[in-house]
């Protein structure tokens, strides 16, 4: 093991963390996820890519709730792309 293994796993669990605070079909953008967290956005962006791939998240449409209309990307936890 890395002497960075057990701040990596901190924070994997950081951002499922945050995921889990949503309801099932939200998503939260990677800037909403790096101010909570605190993690630096280049670091942020390979933890979520390991989470994604190893199957703990998933890449979820973010929609304008006055428009309609799709607005972006975000994550969520798997499972929770449904209401």
């Amino acid at each position: 093991m890395g002497k960075y293994t057990s701040t990596i796993s901190q924070m994997k669990s950081d951002i499922l963390k945050s995921l889990s605070e949503l309801e099932k079909g939200y998503g939260k953008r990677k800037l909403a996820i790096r101010r909570e967290t605190g993690i630096p956005m280049s670091i942020l962006t390979v933890l979520l890519k390991e989470l994604k791939h190893e199957g703990n998240i998933e890449l979820i449409m973010i929609w304008s709730e006055s428009t309609g209309m799709p607005n972006g990307s975000g994550y969520c936890l798997s499972g929770n792309l449904k209401n």
